[in-house]
């Protein structure tokens, strides 16, 4: 037994120094922008959201097309589901590629594309003048015969990760803010850092680095602050971290897991030997000596046979 505390002592000088960062804060340090100056910055929070700008179609995005009139027996209505390849099918019409356009530009491809098999009468692209009584042609974008919309915003995502109860992605409105989020997260779990989760923003085109903003959730819950309860844009990451001392005791019991199979290894080698050592000298298991006793049976008759 004293063998395997040393051996114990010993690795635990080992791992020490590879512990010991995580109890003196020494660990990746995260660019956060101060309390102060996100109030003065006009980041959109819960109290000052703002307006997302007209909507982009992207798989897996579902479109309603209507068209009043088409051909007999072949109508165009109901939804469409925008295909990886970014093209919506009209079945015997064909398929239209929509893919990074707007609705309002969506339905103008649409229109365009059905004159092939359409009048410009039926697709309302031709309108009577009340004055001259001349026929004058319509903005595809205008016509009152075709409706494109979008009925389910698929691919407009936000991400919450880290210690909540339900991580994962989740479609994005243009109303929720970070409280939202962890709500329907499921909140946070009992090993999070309360005072450490961040808003990770990606960076837009043409920037040089992400954006990442500190949220004080106490203040959030606590005090009714909205300073850092920001609304979230489309991309966005919601990172909650693990509590560091939950986070070292994982890490040490990585790091002494493999020690204490050798460990146990070597107790279990050093019973079994010493156990194999008592059994050659003869010993018993409870440390004594096993011999028979019973003597012999004995008939003698001093008396001779009786006659």
């Amino acid at each position: 037994m004293e063998g395997a505390r040393v051996l114990r002592r010993q690795i635990l000088w080992l791992i020490l120094p590879v512990v010991a960062p995580a109890f003196t804060g020494c660990a990746v340090m995260h660019v956060a922008e101060k309390e102060e100056k996100i109030a003065q910055s006009g980041i959109p929070i819960e109290t000052s959201k703002t307006s997302m700008p007209e909507y982009v179609i992207e798989p897996p995005d579902i479109v309603q097309v209507e068209v009043l009139e088409a051909l007999p027996g072949r109508p165009i209505t109901g939804e469409r589901l925008v295909r990886p390849d970014g093209t919506i099918s009209l079945e015997f019409y064909g398929n239209v590629y929509i893919a990074g356009l707007t609705p309002t530009e969506a339905k103008e491809k649409i229109v365009l594309h059905l004159r092939k098999y359409l009048t410009d009468n039926v697709l309302g692209l031709i309108n009577e003048d009340t004055e001259s009584g001349k026929p004058e042609m319509v903005d595809p974008k205008e016509s009152d015969r075709v409706f494109v919309d979008v009925s389910a915003y698929n691919s407009k995502v936000y991400y919450v990760q880290g210690d909540v109860a339900a991580p994962g992605r989740l479609p994005i409105t243009g109303n929720e803010t970070v409280l939202d989020a962890l709500n329907y997260a499921g909140g946070l779990a009992p090993t999070a850092q309360v005072s450490h989760i961040d808003l990770v923003r990606p960076a837009p085109p043409g920037a040089c680095c992400e954006q990442t903003l500190r949220v004080n959730y106490a203040a959030i819950i606590n005090k009714g602050d909205p300073t850092t309860n920001y609304q979230l844009m489309p991309g966005d990451r919601l990172v909650v971290y693990r509590d560091p001392i939950v986070r070292t005791t994982i890490f040490l019991d990585r790091m002494a897991a493999p020690f204490n199979t050798v460990v146990n290894s070597i107790l279990t080698y050093a019973f079994a030997a010493r156990y194999v050592n008592m059994i050659g000298n003869g010993n018993g298991v409870n440390g004594g000596t096993s011999t028979n006793t019973t003597p012999a049976a004995t008939n003698t008759n001093t008396l001779g046979p009786a006659r």
